[in-house]
């Protein structure tokens, strides 16, 4: 259910943690994947504790920007983790790529890409839907502009780069179509491999 990530440094309203006034510093290092639950981070605060459980609405890597609106658990994270076999990959390809975040009430916020996780089935017989194209989510998560973090799926982020996207992406007006296909390079005609002990046959 943990699984690292890399790490950033953050604040946590002291609201959350003590009751009190201000933020107090950390760094969050990992997630928690519980099924049926909104994504949890590790944290570990400047005061040498460290906390479980950290919803991501808790997070701010940018406090100065927190006089803009401040969204909502719901709205920062469309769908609640699929398992509790989180897997995490920082795309080399994303890596300080800015994007527009598409929230589930459909406001357009500006942010940078920091990781994804994918989820693995618990076991064959509970995979659910996880194996099924048409339904399996990823969630890329992302630093919004407003000094927030959010998890959103593939469709409701759009990436922006100076040289081959530019600053405008168009990928709402291409109308898309969801990828339902299951894929095998294997079928039921016979055929067989040489009885050799070449490399090439």
């Amino acid at each position: 259910m943990n699984a690292d990530i890399p790490p950033l440094k953050i604040w946590i309203e002291n609201k959350n943690l003590n009751g009190k006034e201000g933020f107090e510093h950390g760094y969050a290092f990992a997630i928690q994947s519980y099924k049926a639950r909104a994504l949890q981070f590790h944290v570990l605060l400047e005061s040498g504790a460290h906390f479980r459980h950290i919803p991501l609405h808790w997070l701010w890597h940018d406090t100065d920007a927190s006089d803009s609106a401040e969204y909502t658990l719901g709205l920062l994270q469309l769908w609640d983790c699929f398992s509790y076999r989180p897997i995490v990959t920082t795309f080399d390809m994303f890596k300080g790529y800015q994007c527009d975040a598409l929230l589930k009430d459909k406001t357009k916020v500006s942010g940078t890409y920091w990781f994804t996780v994918d989820w693995l089935p618990d076991s064959e017989s509970e995979s659910a839907f996880l194996l099924q194209p048409d339904q399996n989510k990823c969630a890329h998560v992302i630093l919004l502009d407003n000094g927030q973090v959010a998890a959103l799926p593939t469709n409701r982020i759009v990436f922006k780069d100076a040289f081959f996207i530019g600053n405008n992406p168009s990928a709402a007006t291409k109308e898309y179509v969801t990828l339902d296909t299951i894929w095998s390079a294997e079928d039921c005609n016979r055929w067989s491999v040489a009885n050799s002990d070449k490399v090439y046959y």
